[in-house]
C-alpha cells in the first residue's frame, strides 16, 4: 500500500525531516527484502502460523491481511484459523486519496483479484468499514499489522500510506484502544482491540531507529517467524 508518507504534506518542518528519515529507512528495508527468494518467505509464513496461533486465541475474530510482496506471508496462518472456527477479515482499499480501509470476509476459497491501488490481491464482493467491523465483533477483534518495521517499544512503521494509521491510530476517529485494549474516548458499546505487528525477524529495530510520530499505531506484541514479545513499557 505505497502512497505518499502521511504528513509528508504538512508543511511542517519537522514532519517533513521526520518524512524523509522514514523514507530513506523505507527504502533500507524494502531493498533487504527484495532479496529474499519466495522460498524463504514460504518457509518463514509456516513458521510464522505457528507462532500466531500461541497468541491468536483458536475460533477467535481476526483482522488480517494479503501480504504484497516481500511481507511476512500470514496466509498459512489464517488458512488454518479459517479452519478451525475463526472469523477472517482481510483489507480492502476503499479509497487511496482518502486512505480508507474497508474489511472484506475472507476463507481459502474466497475469490480475489488484483487491487485498483497496489501490489496486493482482495477478496471480491462488499467489505466492512472499520467502525462496522467492531460492532460485528463486541468481544474483540485481533488486528495482524502488516509493517516495514517495528521497534521494542511497540511503535511500529509502516509502507507510508497512512491506511492502518488512519483506521486505528491515535489521530484517527476509528474507537482506538489503549495499550490495554479498551477502547477510550468513544462509546463503550465496541470491543477491545489487540494490534499483533508481523515482521520478519530483522525489522525488530532499536527505539529510535526510525522517528515516531503522535499518529503512528502502537501495538500490543511483535510476532515475527522465530517468536512473539510483548513491548518494553515507555
Amino acid at each position: 500500500m505505497h502512497t505518499a508518507d502521511l504528513g509528508s504534506e504538512s508543511g511542517d518542518p519537522r514532519a517533513e525531516s521526520a518524512a524523509a528519515t522514514k523514507a530513506a529507512v523505507r527504502s533500507r528495508l524494502r531493498a533487504a527484502r527484495r532479496e529474499l527468494t519466495a522460498e524463504q518467505i514460504s518457509i518463514r509464513g509456516r513458521a510464522l502460523a505457528q507462532v500466531l496461533q500461541t497468541v491468536v486465541p483458536a475460533g477467535s475474530a481476526v483482522a488480517g491481511y494479503l501480504p504484497m510482496p516481500g511481507e511476512p506471508d500470514v496466509r498459512p496462518f489464517l488458512i488454518d484459523h479459517a479452519e478451525v472456527g475463526g472469523l477472517v477479515y482481510v483489507p480492502v482499499i476503499a479509497s487511496s486519496t482518502d486512505r480508507l480501509l474497508t474489511w472484506a470476509p475472507w476463507s481459502p476459497a474466497a475469490q480475489l483479484r488484483r487491487s485498483a491501488f497496489a501490489a496486493v490481491e482482495e477478496p471480491l464482493g462488499d467489505g466492512l468499514d472499520t467502525v462496522t467491523l467492531r460492532e460485528h465483533h463486541p468481544e474483540g477483534l485481533t488486528v495482524l499489522v502488516p509493517g516495514l518495521a517495528v521497534d521494542h517499544q511497540g511503535a511500529r512503521m509502516g509502507q507510508g500510506g497512512g491506511f492502518y494509521d488512519t483506521a486505528f491510530g491515535a489521530g484517527s476517529d476509528q474507537r482506538v484502544s489503549t495499550s490495554g485494549g479498551s477502547a477510550v474516548g468513544h462509546p463503550s458499546d465496541l470491543g477491545p482491540l489487540r494490534f499483533i505487528a508481523v515482521v520478519h525477524a530483522e525489522e525488530v529495530l532499536r527505539p529510535g531507529a526510525f522517528p515516531v510520530e503522535p499518529h503512528d499505531l502502537r501495538v500490543h506484541t511483535i510476532v515475527t517467524e522465530r517468536e512473539a514479545t510483548t513491548p518494553r513499557p515507555l
